[in-house]
């Protein structure tokens, strides 16, 4: 045999081996299902929404929302950043009822803020508790188009003694919160979609009687009761806002940017500002 075919073998043996590790990541890649996006009929968005997470994707880890998925129908999670603020908090949703055309969902969610971190001087520091409780229905018109509807209640109590320059004493009340939520959204793409939300306050409103116990200083003491028809600040109703958002989607990764405009809302604890001005909106995380 001449030396020729000889090398010629001992190349092809080389280049088979050299082949061979991107021959199997290719056959791997060939028999493993392709990544799914975001924007299938199989995954939808859960925020301000009656979906919750289903399929493979069981996990959400995001700028304000972590997330677990038990089951293709109840979610457990909590918003991050109120962490940050020492108030531990949680929410669980559960999707009753699954259909083609409609999908209705219920949602609690708990959190609690003590101060005293922030108020060490203070012998009986602000105690916050909120709760809230939410009924979500998403109304599908096709496969790009998706109404969803929510009715949210907030309560919040709040116990302990106030430290200002201004007013110091005993604190206690609670304040009453009701807003309708409406999502629409329009699918452009697989990776893009168009979510427009409104938010429109029923109620906001001091719950009976607020009660301070002012001491403007050591000698004297003031009862003040803040009656709910009597506080313009929170006693405030018809505050809106509409944002318009651009949703992006890929296999896990998510990214939403908005701008809009109106009674912002300040999110958790769903307390709405009684002026209007321009809401920016931004969303990331990874669903896996």
């Amino acid at each position: 045999m001449s030396p020729e075919p000889r090398r010629l073998r001992l190349w092809r043996v080389r280049a088979a081996q050299a082949l061979a590790p991107a021959l199997l990541v290719l056959a791997l890649l060939g028999l493993s299902p392709a990544a799914r996006a975001y924007h299938t009929d199989e995954e939808h968005r859960t925020d301000d929404t009656a979906w919750t997470m289903q399929g493979d994707k069981m996990w959400r880890l995001g700028l304000f929302k972590m997330a677990v998925g038990l089951g293709d129908r109840i979610d457990l999670g909590t918003y991050t950043l109120l962490w940050l603020g020492r108030a531990p908090n949680a929410y669980l949703k559960w999707r009753f009822y699954s259909g083609d055309v409609f999908n209705w969902a219920v949602q609690a969610s708990y959190a609690r803020l003590d101060t005293a971190s922030f108020n060490p001087d203070v012998a009986e520091p602000p105690v916050f508790a909120v709760g809230s409780l939410s009924l979500l229905s998403s109304l599908r018109f096709g496969s790009p188009l998706e109404l969803s509807n929510a009715v949210v209640f907030t309560g919040v109590r709040a116990r302990g003694t106030l430290d200002t320059d201004d007013l110091a004493g005993a604190l206690r009340g609670g304040l009453t919160n009701i807003q309708y939520v409406g999502a629409l959204e329009w699918r452009w793409s697989r990776t893009t979609a168009l979510v427009i939300t409104a938010r429109y306050l029923l109620a906001q409103v001091l719950d009976g009687r607020t009660q301070f116990t002012a001491r403007p200083d050591e000698y004297t003491t003031v009862d003040v009761y803040a009656d709910a028809q009597e506080n313009g600040l929170l006693n405030f109703r018809h505050a809106y806002s509409i944002v318009p958002a651009f949703v992006w989607s890929w296999s896990t990764f998510n990214l939403e940017l908005g701008l809009g405009y109106g009674n912002p809302n300040v999110p958790a604890v769903n307390f709405t500002l009684p002026r209007r001005y321009l809401i920016p909106t931004l969303d990331l995380y990874w669903t896996f």
